[in-house]
């Protein structure tokens, strides 16, 4: 029964590492890709919303 409590456990912890992780790293690339890049291709392999978004033509109204 206590094998099972601290199997469990780890899996928390190890779970909770791993999403740590995940930020940190995400953190670390959304500071090397700066929004003047607009234009380029790193934007893609950013992630940041605001530097990939698009300027939308206004349509006509009809």
């Amino acid at each position: 029964m206590w094998a099972l409590i601290a199997f469990i456990a780890l899996g928390i912890m190890v779970a909770a590492l791993i999403e740590v992780n995940e930020r940190i790293k995400a953190k670390k690339k959304k500071e090397n890709c700066p929004p003047e890049k607009v234009g380029s291709d790193d934007c893609a392999d950013c992630g940041l919303a605001e530097a990939c978004t698009k300027s939308k033509k206004p349509t006509a109204v009809q």
